[in-house]
């Protein structure tokens, strides 16, 4: 009797169990599409090519359709855009080493990996997130092709902030071999600023100021060093963005107003700027805002210090350790002192944001309107 009763209902509730089946079915079934209708599905696009760089002794391309050759995966990921917009998506595609195996290669293998896009916007990926995220090349969005604004390939790091997240991408460049090198000298972007040409720049509703990077790496470090191919930004905020040494120079510093200093540029997109920068790596030289490291800093330890400790410095940016140490002014006054003499030594700021340094030993050398710091042999 009870299998009777337990038989009429499962036949009642099995077109219910069919039902769902079907609808999660169609839910989830984009990554189980096979190549051929994938490629349908994504026809639209599916000629738009992609240049690889650095794979190969010489450049190729590759297309939509090349990818869909590859096993996809679909992963929801969501992340949040410098202006506080969530981005929410469900991206199908390979994954960025998948497409590697083919060449017996694995991000892993690569000191960064810079995409960029039609739009110009371009960012490079570096070593500590190619060895702990997954990055997909996403060709469809919740099973269904791209938005127009995100073809042909959308690149999704699950995990990341959405400024890595690249949309209508068109070059992939790998890159091996390319550290970041100790610093030889220490800018304090605080003087430099003072001290080049200054032009009035509308940033949304206020009137600020900016100096060009170009004056300022022309001036302070070596313009012309060939070597140079990226430059690292650090932020306040924790952000860290290596980008290309064209595209850096094409830009501005924003120096008065919010969020400064700002990396800015009318000529770049805005998911390129970076701001409230702590420090910027231009080859072997430095350029540090201490303004900036006052806000961080002192807002970590509750401490409103006027002043950070010289070694805190050399230690954030990574400076050269030296027996020794010349410390300039802006009027070219020089004070040069071993690191014996240095174990309280520390960097501050005046209430007329005048850079000073203070050797913190008996008889307390200082040096007013610090401009830089460089290791001696």
């Amino acid at each position: 009797m009870r299998m009777k009763m337990f038989i009429k209902s499962y036949a009642k509730i099995m077109p219910v169990l069919v039902l769902l089946a079907l609808l999660f079915g169609a839910g989830c079934g984009s990554s189980a599409l096979g190549p051929e209708e994938l490629k349908n599905k994504l026809a639209a696009y599916g000629d738009e090519k992609i240049v690889i760089s650095g794979l190969e002794d010489q450049d190729f391309e590759i297309s939509v359709a090349d990818l869909t050759d590859l096993e996809p995966v679909t992963k929801s990921a969501v992340s949040n855009r410098a202006n506080g917009e969530q981005v929410k998506v469900k991206a199908t595609g390979p994954l960025l080493d998948t497409f590697l195996k083919k060449y017996g290669k694995s991000q892993k293998d690569f000191s960064l990996i810079r995409f960029s896009a039609k739009d110009q916007y371009s960012i490079a990926v570096p070593a500590d997130i190619l060895a702990n995220r997954d990055i997909i090349l996403a060709l469809m969005n919740e099973g269904e092709p791209l938005a127009q604004e995100d073809r042909p390939v959308h690149v999704i790091i699950p995990g990341e902030r959405a400024m890595y997240w690249v949309r209508m991408l068109n070059r992939i460049e790998f890159a091996t071999g390319e550290t970041a090198q100790l610093c030889q000298k220490i800018i304090f972007l605080d003087t430099a600023a003072k001290n080049l040409p200054q032009e009035d720049y509308q940033y949304y509703e206020s009137m600020d100021k900016v100096i060009k990077t170009r004056d300022l790496i022309g001036k302070y470090a070596d313009i012309n060093d060939s070597t140079v191919k990226s430059v690292f930004m650090a932020a306040g905020d924790g952000l860290k963005k290596n980008e290309s040494a064209a595209n850096f120079l094409a830009g501005n510093l924003k120096i008065t107003g919010a969020d400064t200093p700002r990396f800015l540029s009318p000529d770049l997109p805005q998911g390129m700027h970076v701001r409230d920068l702590l420090y910027v790596n231009y080859g072997t030289t430095a350029f540090f805002s201490l303004s900036q490291a006052l806000k961080v800093w002192s807002g970590s330890t509750g401490d409103q210090s006027s002043e950070i400790a010289f070694t805190d410095i050399v230690r954030e940016i990574g400076s050269v350790n030296a027996e020794k140490y010349r410390f300039t002014s802006a009027d070219g006054t020089r004070l040069e002192l071993a690191i014996t003499e240095m174990a309280h030594a520390s960097v501050g700021l005046d209430k007329d944001g005048i850079v000073t340094f203070d050797s913190g030993a008996p008889g307390h050398k200082t040096l007013k309107d610090l401009i830089s710091v460089e290791p001696l042999e």
